[in-house]
């Protein structure tokens, strides 16, 4: 059981980012194998591009169990982005990860960032010596898929004018989608 846009190429990035909401409540779907094939093919890229060490762990439920802060409780997640790298690299984590993550929505993949609720000595990927383990990333079939949350205006958040060109615009209210 996949999501409606499994396999579509014709998504554009704007629609991808406006689809992808964070998703904490998981289907008991494990990700197919093609699924993982690409997610991989696309950590490996990025990997390679950064010099970070972003893994993919998949059918792993210890992670996300046990106690947890009742804000965010996640429910039947097993599999999960770990973003891994030298120390230092908190703007490429948070690059890297972003390019996965909408990766894997245009997969069907829902996701969600995570910092504090999940056990960071129960997830089973490789810190090696003088990495950090920034954060994880849940990944899997959601039971529903998100919904939007306020966001602030462009005005907000950047200088924009009327008159400013169109593709100004249009990348900080992508910035303000993600």
């Amino acid at each position: 059981m996949q999501q409606e846009n499994k396999g579509s190429n014709k998504m554009s990035t704007i629609d991808i980012i406006k689809q992808r909401h964070s998703v904490r409540r998981f289907k008991d779907i494990p990700l197919d194998q093609k699924t993982v094939e690409q997610l991989n093919q696309e950590i490996e890229i990025c990997n390679k591009e950064s010099g970070l060490h972003i893994q993919l762990i998949t059918s792993e439920p210890e992670a996300f169990q046990g106690e947890k802060p009742s804000y965010g409780q996640f429910k039947g997640c097993k599999n999960y982005l770990m973003i891994i790298g030298p120390k230092g690299m908190d703007i490429e984590t948070g690059y890297y990860g972003e390019r996965i993550v909408m990766k894997a929505q245009k997969l069907g993949v829902n996701s969600c960032w995570v910092a504090l609720t999940y056990k960071k000595n129960k997830a089973k990927g490789n810190v090696e010596p003088g990495e950090k383990l920034y954060l994880v990333i849940a990944l899997g079939y959601g039971e529903t898929n998100g919904v939007p949350h306020k966001s602030k205006s462009i005005t907000d958040v950047s200088d924009y004018k009327t008159g400013d060109p169109e593709w100004y615009r249009s990348g900080i209210e992508s910035a303000l989608l993600l």
